[in-house]
């Protein structure tokens, strides 16, 4: 009896142990807790959830008396929170909070872009075509770039006389000048200079050489079929058996304040060989039907041991502008020996300031300059800049008046300006201006009448002083 018992006593050990086992081995454990997170309109949110090792999802702590955090790794013994599955843990996403950008036109002129209507959400900063984001917008689908809208083209090369043009156009949003690379420029910058290189290759004779005259050749550019070139032809010069005799300047175009022409003469060394004693002067020089007769500088000079006469100061500032002939000849056999070259007198031309070259910041006065001779009105400088906008500058119908505007004056700094331009006849004329600020004008020097007066007024004080000093001195010594 008491061996049965034993056994039973270890049977019911056995089978308690076993079901111990079992609720244990299968009761569920808490493998994760996960707090609550907000959604947005990019992603999900989710609640604060607990998870199992069994892959039950719970909404509120499955452990009774643990923590939160603490529950993790605790059997599971309250399921009242059990929910459906992951998908109840989470929430959202949300819709996006969204703002309209209405249209906006470009500002190419100063480099602004412009845009189509579009919406872009406040919280991620993503862009779409409506109010309900049905498409999601790039910056490159609603913005509209500030690029020009122009097609530039209609330029020309230049000529050897006249300046091309590059392409250009004006952009008919913001009226600017845009060049071939679409970039903004101005009219000075477009415009490509002459090239000069004019190409003479036919002559034509308008006056043949004789034996005491040089002749003429004129030559037409054959590129241009306007510019001209002409050319004296030597004179073929005297034969007397023995050798051939001509005159030839050295340079044969005279400008007033330009030192005097020379000519070479291998008939002076022959004339002054031929009298008794030896060089003995039988050189006549002659200017058209004007004997020279004084061998001086102021007149002509020439020296016996050589063959060049040059003309003095005296002679060369006598004569008005113009073409001349100077003749070198035998004063005891003329019909003999007699030779002759042409020469010039050049008139300069001159650009002179109307009534002032001052201009005074911010003031509304113009300058004009009066030339001595017509101008080009497409080559009117200052300094290095070609002035093409006629809101710069203003020429006269008669061609000798150029004004710049007030406008134009005020853009500059300060400081001294250099404008010029080219005569029809290809003469370069130029001048200074100036302009100052308004205390430079008011400390600027007085010229003219005034200057003068204080001259006088200073010669005056000073010869009273001199009375005041020499009546006592007089009186003492008995001077009356």
């Amino acid at each position: 009896m008491k061996t049965l018992t034993k056994i039973l006593t270890v049977v019911a050990l056995v089978v308690l142990c076993v079901s111990l086992f079992t609720l244990t081995a299968y009761a569920a454990t808490v493998t994760d807790y996960v707090k609550a997170s907000p959604a947005s309109c990019t992603k999900q949110g989710n609640i604060e959830y607990w998870k199992d090792d069994e892959g039950n999802y719970y909404d509120s702590n499955p452990v009774s008396g643990a923590s939160a955090t603490g529950a993790v790794g605790k059997e599971v013994d309250d399921t009242s929170g059990q929910l459906g599955g992951f998908s109840d843990t989470q929430t959202g996403p949300l819709d996006h909070e969204l703002k309209k950008h209405p249209a906006k036109a470009k500002d190419c002129g100063n480099g602004i872009p412009g845009n189509i209507e579009y919406y872009q959400c406040q919280v991620c900063g993503k862009c779409f075509d409506d109010d309900q984001a049905s498409t999601e917008y790039t910056p490159n689908d609603y913005i509209i770039p500030a690029t020009h809208s122009a097609s530039p083209s209609g330029g020309y090369p230049p000529t050897c006389d006249q300046p091309g043009l590059k392409d250009w156009d004006k952009c008919s949003d913001c009226g600017k000048l845009i060049d071939g690379n679409g970039n903004p420029t101005t009219w000075d910058k477009l415009v490509i200079p002459a090239t000069g290189d004019h190409v003479f290759s036919t002559w034509t004779v308008t006056k043949a050489p004789t034996n005491v005259s040089p002749g003429i050749q004129v030559s037409v550019c054959d590129n241009c079929g306007v510019a001209t070139k002409e050319e004296t032809i030597p004179a073929l010069g005297i034969d007397d058996g023995e050798d051939i005799y001509y005159v030839i300047a050295t340079r044969d175009t005279w400008i007033p304040g330009e030192e005097p022409l020379t000519f070479s003469s291998p008939l002076i060394k022959k004339l002054n060989t031929l009298g008794q004693p030896v060089n003995a002067n039988y050189v006549g020089v002659r200017i058209g039907t004007d004997s020279l007769y004084e061998n001086s500088y102021d007149t002509y000079d020439f020296w016996s041991w050589d063959q060049y006469v040059m003309l003095g100061e005296k002679t060369m500032n006598s004569l008005e502008p113009g073409i001349y002939r100077l003749w070198i000849y035998d004063r005891l056999h003329p019909e003999v020996y007699t030779d002759s070259c042409t020469f010039w007198i050049l008139d300069v031309p001159t650009l002179e300031p109307y009534s002032t070259d001052k201009h005074v910041v911010n003031s509304s006065k113009s300058l004009r300059f009066v030339a001595s001779e017509e101008i080009d009105p497409n080559t009117v400088r200052v300094g290095s800049r070609l002035l093409y906008d006629s809101s710069d500058y203003f020429v006269s119908n008669d061609r000798k008046n150029i004004t710049l505007s007030a406008d134009f004056l005020n853009n500059r700094q300060t400081g001294t300006y250099t404008i010029s331009a080219k005569t029809k006849d290809g003469q370069t004329v130029k001048t200074n201006f100036y302009i100052l600020t308004t205390a430079q004008a008011s400390s600027s020097p007085r010229t003219g009448d005034e200057s003068q007066i204080g001259l006088w007024a200073a010669f005056l004080l000073l010869s009273g002083a001199a009375v005041v000093v020499l009546v006592p001195k007089l009186r003492k010594t008995g001077v009356k």
